[in-house]
């Protein structure tokens, strides 16, 4: 079961990858305009977020009252995922000097940091809907989601003992 769940989850990927370079495609030809390497970048960044999101609320297997609270879950981790491509692309500018690369680094260090705790916000009615079984797989999954990977398990799994008290 969990090798097919893979296996979809790869295709998924993959589809989402090529449907975004297609696209990328369509619209340099329509505009006679090749998109610049940022773009590029922002647009693979965000067809894998929705790919990785996709597999997530699959291998959730949601119900009707749990699918009410999945959107504000998707958009907040979406947000974060483009403000953290954005703070890299800034951080990487040749034109920096190594200081302001460093407070480039602060900048999304300290900004990851509230968009994890927005995206911990936004799952807690989620999360606290889920089975044993879901909340199994929304940490061992949605961990994958951001690169504060320890701290989301941390953080969520805070949650369940929380409201056990």
């Amino acid at each position: 079961m969990e090798r097919t769940l893979l296996r979809t989850l790869a295709a998924a990927a993959a589809g989402a990858a090529l449907s975004a370079s297609g696209f990328a495609i369509t619209a340099a030809a329509q505009t006679d305009e090749q998109p610049t390497h940022a773009e590029l970048v922002q647009r693979w960044a965000q067809a894998g977020i929705e790919a990785q999101l996709k597999g997530l609320k699959t291998g959730l297997r949601l119900t009707a009252d749990q699918e009410k609270d999945w959107g504000p879950f998707e958009s907040a981790v979406e947000d974060a995922e483009k403000a953290r491509v954005l703070a890299l692309q800034k951080e990487q500018d040749t034109h920096l000097s190594p200081m302001d690369r460093n407070a480039a680094k602060a900048d999304r260090l300290a900004q990851s940091q509230a968009n994890l705790e927005k995206i911990v916000e936004a799952a807690k009615p989620l999360y606290l809907s889920l089975d044993n079984t879901q909340k199994h797989t929304f940490i061992a999954r949605g961990r994958m989601l951001v690169p504060e990977r320890g701290q989301f398990a941390k953080e969520i799994r805070h949650l369940g003992v929380s409201q056990a008290d």
